[in-house]
């Protein structure tokens, strides 16, 4: 059995995968399996990948799903995973020539400690810098969701390297007609009950599509009202300073306005301040929503 199982959802990525095969190509070690979820895809990605299969350089194992967005394919695959270890390397992203390698010596330093679920660490850009140019402050070696996306407020995004057996105890929601749940939301879960060990390895590198999610945002939480909203909740009911809450709780009810969710309320811990921030969230959903409906 391998080591590790890396989950590569994809959707119409045919031109992009090959190079996320390359840098698995180039891995200083092989002790992995690589994951293919299709998500649908219609130009031929299966037939790409079938030549790789063919080659029999890696261990690859390809499925192809209906069209349902990543969420979706994400929760197939926690249902397939038979590895101690687990990675999502998006379409469009690389692993640095030793990012396995470094990443299992990581994880099996931490494979007693059932309070730790992984290794966690920022994904940067081909000249080394991190995305959103935020770094996790060194004092953090263990750290949540809440730790790095509240206290520290880290726009930055993440790489994450699971323990199996954690990691498929959960599941991301899925909502009807929509296709995307934002990854905040899965690690927000995780750390209700486990920490993550911060490291400042570079692992991954990211290079971001004109049509991907990073660089659509508006029209992403247009098209996934609730995902985005549930996600959302998180900051919502756990940011402590005002300025946060207000921030946040405004972002989630414009969320739940635009999915018509009148659970809005209900949802939350923060009634009150879910009342009170109901006008701002409506201005702001009237002002930069709802012509774009």
């Amino acid at each position: 059995m391998k080591k590790m199982t890396i989950v590569t959802p994809t959707y119409n990525r045919r031109d992009t995968l090959g190079n996320c095969y390359s840098s698995l190509l180039k891995q200083t070690c092989q002790d992995f399996l690589w994951m293919i979820i299709d998500d649908g895809s219609t130009d031929r990605t299966e037939d790409i990948v079938g030549e790789w299969v063919s080659e029999g350089k890696m261990e690859i194992r390809y499925v192809k799903k209906p069209n349902g967005g990543k969420a979706s394919a994400l929760n197939l695959a926690l249902g397939l995973l038979d590895t101690p270890y687990t990675a999502c390397l998006d379409s469009d992203d690389l692993f640095v020539a030793d990012a396995v390698e470094n990443a299992l010596k990581e994880l099996e330093a931490i494979r007693d400690d059932d309070g730790i679920c992984g290794v966690l660490a920022l994904r940067s850009h081909e000249d080394g810098i991190v995305t959103g140019r935020r770094e996790i402050p060194d004092r953090w070696d263990l750290a949540t969701a809440e730790d790095l996306l509240i206290t520290e407020n880290v726009r930055s995004e993440f790489i994450c390297f699971y323990k199996t057996e954690i990691l498929t105890r959960f599941r991301f929601p899925e909502f009807e007609g929509e296709k995307f749940v934002p990854p905040s939301w899965m690690m927000f879960s995780i750390t209700q009950e486990h920490r993550y060990k911060v490291s400042h390895t570079r692992f991954c590198i990211c290079e971001y599509t004109d049509d991907g999610l990073t660089r659509n945002k508006k029209k992403v939480i247009m098209k996934n009202p609730r995902g985005y909203s549930r996600a959302k909740l998180w900051y919502f009911d756990l940011s402590r300073k005002p300025r946060l809450i207000a921030k946040h709780g405004v972002m989630y009810l414009c969320g739940c306005l635009i999915a018509r969710d009148r659970a809005w309320l209900k949802n939350t811990k923060r009634k009150i301040w879910a009342v009170l921030l109901w006008p701002a969230a409506l201005f702001v959903y009237l002002k930069e929503y709802r012509k774009k409906a």
